[in-house]
């Protein structure tokens, strides 16, 4: 905020401008002495009214350079903490991007050995009926050489004589 040129100088040099007006009131030797007096008496409240604005704007400059010395601290935090998440963020992402490659290969694996399941369990169903189709074939054929052993002919027709 900018000062007004009269309290500029004010504070720049407050004692020079308070003896000009002093000179100014005092160089008038007509008046009377009690009208030195009101003079006098006007210069001290002036230069009281002038002490305490200078005052008062005096402390107005130190509230503001504190507040902008907190505003820059809090800016600095903000900026590293906004550093700090945006490098958070990029580590996040590509351990995002290394999870998807991952979940992808996942995937591939679990549908081959969904396809191996799936081929192996249509393996089992045909070597089951095979092993089935066999037991039945087995079952018929010694039926079958019962049948023949029974009647008492041989595969050959006849039966070799037992020789010791």
């Amino acid at each position: 905020q900018t000062l007004a040129p009269c309290c500029s100088r004010l504070i720049a040099c407050p004692c020079s401008y308070f003896n000009h007006v002093i000179t100014g009131l005092l160089s008038n030797k007509r008046s009377r002495t009690s009208q030195q007096d009101d003079s006098a008496q006007k210069l001290h409240e002036f230069q009281h009214a002038s002490a305490q604005k200078l005052q008062e704007l005096q402390k107005m400059v130190e509230q503001q350079a504190a507040e902008i010395q907190r505003l820059k601290s809090e800016k600095e935090s903000v900026i590293a903490s906004a550093t700090q998440l945006s490098s958070q963020h990029a580590k996040a992402e590509h351990e995002n991007k290394i999870l998807k490659r991952a979940v992808t290969i996942q995937q591939d694996r679990q549908n081959q050995m969904t396809a191996e399941l799936g081929g192996a369990s249509q393996f089992k169903v045909e070597a089951e009926d095979r092993i089935r189709r066999l037991e039945q074939m087995n079952l018929t054929l010694q039926y079958q050489l019962q049948a023949n052993s029974a009647t008492g002919n041989d595969f050959m027709g006849f039966r070799p004589p037992d020789v010791y």
